[in-house]
């Protein structure tokens, strides 16, 4: 479903959970925007089964980043899927390590190498392909 600065779908990676995306503009932005500024791009509402993410780290119609999406989207689902419960730096290691593992398995190489170059930024540490064994 797409309508003026939202877009709802069936995630690409379990299309029982949807992902909502709010872009600036969005009557419901303003509301949302300390959710995002505390949890980052994205967050997931388990009991919702819902991904819900910020619009407007993707851009404007001109420059959409269809990869940050993804990236944020297996990121979220890697939460999910492994039942976080807390929000902590191994946690979101892990959440990571498993998006890389979902984004390959649906062939989104650009995302899956987005994963691998900000990897160190964000966790402290180089990407190792090792780091993903726990999760097979």
């Amino acid at each position: 479903m797409e309508n003026e600065n939202i877009l709802v779908y069936p995630s690409q990676f379990d299309p029982q959970v949807n992902v909502m995306v709010i872009f600036p503009g969005h009557e419901k932005y303003d509301e949302m925007k300390p959710l995002f500024d505390e949890y980052g791009f994205g967050f997931i509402a388990p009991e919702e089964s819902l991904v819900i993410i910020n619009g407007d780290i993707l851009g404007d119609d001109d420059d959409f980043d269809i990869d940050i999406l993804r990236f944020i989207e297996a990121h979220e689902l890697g939460h999910f899927m492994l039942e976080h419960k807390t929000r902590n730096p191994e946690d979101e290691k892990d959440a990571d390590l498993y998006a890389y593992i979902l984004l390959g398995g649906k062939g989104y190489d650009n995302a899956q190498k987005y994963l691998v170059d900000s990897f160190e930024e964000r966790h402290g540490e180089p990407f190792d392909k090792v780091m993903i064994e726990k999760f097979k």
